[in-house]
């Protein structure tokens, strides 16, 4: 079991390791600038420094990063497609710097044109990242959604489209986000939803894509298309779902991820839960 959280970056990159070897973490996310913000500091040289021998100091294991929350890479506007772009790029050098393997990103919004409009233009950004971006060991994982307004990525069939239009599919992964594909329709709350729903995902995309997990309960209903985090085990998925996952041998080399509400004072509760269901 890999098992890790979402942590603050407050105060400097660096500070993303004692918050993760606080909360003894085998692996962590993090944003690597303001999730809220088009605009970011790089980070000196100095902090870098800090962020590698930090982390070189630990035995803890994969850094994960997660794309901004502004960044619609399908966008049909051209000021906010270049935008999410450039934004991206830098991303995906820093990682590369830092030596991060993955990047998470949501597949972002139609915005009215319609699916097959925003998966190709999807997929047209990745490409044109990939061809301008000196980034060559980061992967990109594709996170399920749940599926809010145009919002894509809520299908399997949408993450394996992207990767088979993509001209370079080796650098695609994917994130599993437990509370999306519930409130997109993939139902997990018992054993045998869980089989078929994994089963789903092999044959759509293949569980050797799976690369992360992100481990919410939901607030949401199920097939609401409403995005919603819930601690573990207070939502409408239940803890099946969560045991299911944890004792399941072909998700032992995989990071499980909370994303779970009140990072400061209910991470620490949430991560003893799943300990417990692991036992």
């Amino acid at each position: 079991m890999i098992l890790g959280a979402h942590v603050s970056t407050s105060g400097g990159l660096h500070n993303a390791i004692k918050n993760g070897t606080d909360l003894q973490c085998d692996t962590i996310q993090i944003f690597l600038r303001n999730p809220n913000q088009w605009q970011g500091k790089s980070p000196t040289p100095e902090i870098v420094e800090k962020f590698t021998a930090a982390w070189s100091e630990t035995d803890l294991g994969e850094v994960i990063a997660h794309d901004i929350h502004l960044s619609n890479l399908a966008s049909p506007k051209p000021d906010v497609l270049k935008k999410s772009r450039q934004a991206f790029r830098e991303q995906m050098e820093l990682a590369q710097l830092l030596d991060l393997r993955y990047i998470v990103t949501h597949l972002g919004a139609h915005l009215g044109e319609g699916e097959t409009f925003g998966l190709q233009q999807l997929t047209d950004s990745f490409d044109f990242l990939f061809e301008n971006t000196e980034a060559p060991d980061v992967m990109l994982l594709l996170e399920t959604t749940a599926g809010q307004g145009t919002n894509l990525g809520y299908r399997f069939e949408h993450l394996r489209d992207v990767i088979g239009m993509s001209k370079y599919p080796d650098r695609f992964g994917v994130c599993l986000d437990t509370c999306h594909v519930f409130a997109a329709g993939y139902d997990i709350r018992t054993e045998s939803d869980c089989a078929a729903t994994f089963k789903q995902f092999d044959d759509i995309i293949g569980l050797e894509r799976l690369k992360a997990f992100h481990l919410n309960d939901a607030k949401s209903e199920y097939q609401s298309r409403v995005d919603r985090h819930e601690h573990i085990g207070e939502g409408n998925i239940g803890t099946t779902a969560f045991t299911y996952i944890l004792h399941d041998a072909r998700f032992a080399e995989i990071p499980l991820i909370i994303e779970t509400p009140q990072m400061k004072t209910m991470h620490e509760v949430n991560l003893s839960i799943l300990r417990k269901l692991k036992l």
